[in-house]
C-alpha cells in the first residue's frame, strides 16, 4: 500500500502545481492588460508615492511632453506673479538716497510717477470724485515692508512713526499708487514736514478740479520741487 500512496501523493502534487500555473496564467492575462490601459503618469505617480521613487523610470514621450507643458505653465505663472505690483524686487529698490532741503525726496530715488489711467479728460470721473484716493490706495501689506526698505535706502534708522510713507505725486492729483519711484518716507518733524505738503496737495487738487490748473501742471509742481512751488503759491 505504501508505494500506491506515494504515487497518489505525487499525482496530487502534480495536479495542484498545474492548477496553480493555470490560475496564475489566467490572472496575469487579466491584470496586465488592465495596467497597460492605466495612464503612464498616474501609474508612475502612484508608484512614486507608495515606494518613494523606487520604481521611477523615464516617462513615455507623451507623458514627458505633458510634464513639460505643466512646467512651462508654472513658469509663465511665476513670471506673471513676478511682475505683479504687489511683489517687491530688490532690483527696483533705490540705494544711497538722501532727504533734500529738509523736506524733499532725493530726485534720483523718488522722481515721482503718474497714474496712467488718470487723464485730463477723465478727472471728473476719477480724482475729482469723493473717495477716489481711498479706492486706489495700496494695502498695508504692500506699503509696510516697502516703507522699511525705503527708510533703509534713505539712511533713516529712527522710529518708523516719525515718517509718513508718502506718494510724492499724491493720489488725489493722479499719482501712481504703487510705483516705488513715487513713494518715500517723508519726515513728520521739521519745518517742512508732511503736514505742510498735505495742505499743498489739497490746494493743487482743488485747483485741478475747478479748472484753474491743468493736471500735468499740478503734477509737475508737486514732483519737481513742491517746497518752492508751495512758497510761490503763498504757502496755502
Amino acid at each position: 500500500m505504501l508505494p500506491n500512496s506515494k504515487m497518489l501523493d505525487s499525482k496530487m502534487e502534480t495536479i495542484i502545481l498545474i492548477g496553480t500555473i493555470i490560475v496564475l496564467t489566467i490572472g496575469l492575462n487579466i491584470i496586465i492588460p488592465f495596467f497597460q490601459n492605466v495612464s503612464a503618469i498616474s501609474l508612475q505617480g502612484t508608484l512614486d508615492k507608495l515606494f518613494g521613487g523606487l520604481f521611477h523610470k523615464s516617462l513615455p514621450k507623451q507623458a514627458q511632453e505633458i510634464q513639460q507643458q505643466h512646467i512651462r505653465q508654472n513658469t509663465n505663472t511665476q513670471s506673471i506673479n513676478a511682475t505683479s505690483p504687489r511683489v517687491l524686487s530688490s532690483l527696483i529698490i533705490p540705494t544711497g538716497c538722501h532727504i533734500v532741503n529738509g523736506g524733499l525726496p532725493d530726485p534720483k530715488c523718488t522722481p515721482g510717477a503718474i497714474n496712467p489711467t488718470v487723464t485730463q479728460d477723465n478727472i471728473h470721473n476719477t480724482i475729482c470724485v469723493a473717495g477716489y484716493s481711498k479706492n486706489v490706495r495700496p494695502p498695508i501689506s504692500y506699503t509696510a515692508p516697502l516703507k522699511m526698505k525705503l527708510m533703509k535706502s534713505y539712511g533713516l534708522t529712527d522710529s518708523r512713526s516719525n515718517y509718513e510713507f508718502d506718494h510724492l505725486i499724491s493720489l488725489e492729483i493722479g499719482g501712481n499708487p504703487i510705483d516705488v519711484k513715487n513713494l518715500w518716507p517723508e519726515p513728520g518733524y521739521g519745518q517742512y514736514n508732511f503736514h505742510v505738503k498735505d495742505r499743498f496737495e489739497n490746494y493743487l487738487h482743488k485747483a485741478v478740479c475747478n479748472g484753474s490748473m491743468s493736471l500735468s501742471e499740478v503734477q509737475k509742481q508737486i514732483a519737481n520741487d513742491w517746497l518752492s512751488n508751495w512758497m510761490n503759491a503763498g504757502q496755502p
